[in-house]
């Protein structure tokens, strides 16, 4: 799939009706150019740097405001959205497998979405759950609170899987976290299969049968978890609002999603 990412991103940007007129050429109140400022922002994300820090020929605090700007009319939600959507009409498959996990981000200095995980030292977290297609590639997004259980969002991600991708034939993998008989009904009624291993202490444990080398292909969103933090900004949360922290991973996610994209 030929996408270029910093084109479609001006492209997004230019097209937004509270953005359009700092970088059109008929008003051209910014003394900095798209280009430079999209630049700017991918290593300020790969980087990891605070933004006093950055060492930039744009002022710390414009590059806020243009980030700021950006994240409020939805700039990289749009993106990811937009090559996710071209990857579903070109690669998704009748018979497939989905994958659904979640990873756990230190908080910082970030004021909501966050709770107390007890499996991480007590620590004030956010937690970012992920359902990706059998090659990795992220399809659906969730941010939660730390102190949330995975069960949350587990309907959510169902919903999505019938949205994003019906009528087709679909197979959930997840490992015990996700075990419930609430969640085995909903898979149920939405006619999917799923790989999800009952606890020891639950009735089907016995009767359950399944694949087990096709539930260790469940390691790929593990490792699409560990490319996401490779990305030093997402190592800690830094961000007071949820709202700039998830542009940073749609982001992230977007250059994660277009790598798997040209393998296809």
């Amino acid at each position: 799939m030929n996408f270029d990412i910093k084109f479609e991103l001006k492209k997004i940007i230019i097209s937004s009706k509270h953005i359009n007129k700092t970088f059109t050429e008929k008003h051209t109140n910014s003394k900095h150019s798209l280009d430079l400022i999209i630049d700017e922002l991918l290593y300020f994300l790969k980087s990891g740097v605070s933004w006093r820090m950055l060492r930039s020929p744009i002022n710390s605090k414009t590059l806020f405001w243009h980030y700021s700007r950006f994240v409020k009319n939805n700039v990289f939600c749009k993106l990811f959205n937009k090559i996710k959507n071209k990857y579903i009409k070109n690669y998704i498959v009748d018979d497939m497998s989905l994958f659904i996990d979640s990873t756990t981000i230190y908080n910082k200095y970030g004021i909501n979405k966050i709770g107390r995980n007890k499996f991480y030292k007590n620590k004030r977290t956010t937690k970012i759950s992920l359902m990706t297609d059998m090659y990795g590639f992220p399809l659906s997004v969730l941010f939660i609170k730390g102190n949330y259980h995975d069960n949350k969002v587990f309907s959510k991600h169902i919903r999505d899987a019938s949205v994003i991708i019906p009528n087709k034939k679909l197979k959930i993998i997840a490992d015990k976290a996700y075990s419930s008989k609430e969640n085995y009904n909903l898979m149920e009624f939405h006619g999917m299969e799923h790989i999800i291993p009952p606890r020891k202490n639950m009735k089907i444990a016995v009767d359950y049968k399944y694949d087990k080398n096709e539930y260790m292909n469940r390691i790929k969103i593990e490792h699409i978890f560990s490319r996401l933090k490779m990305c030093r900004r997402l190592n800690l949360r830094y961000d007071k609002f949820i709202r700039n922290f998830s542009g940073f991973v749609y982001l992230a996610f977007s250059l994660i999603a277009i790598n798997i994209a040209k393998k296809q």
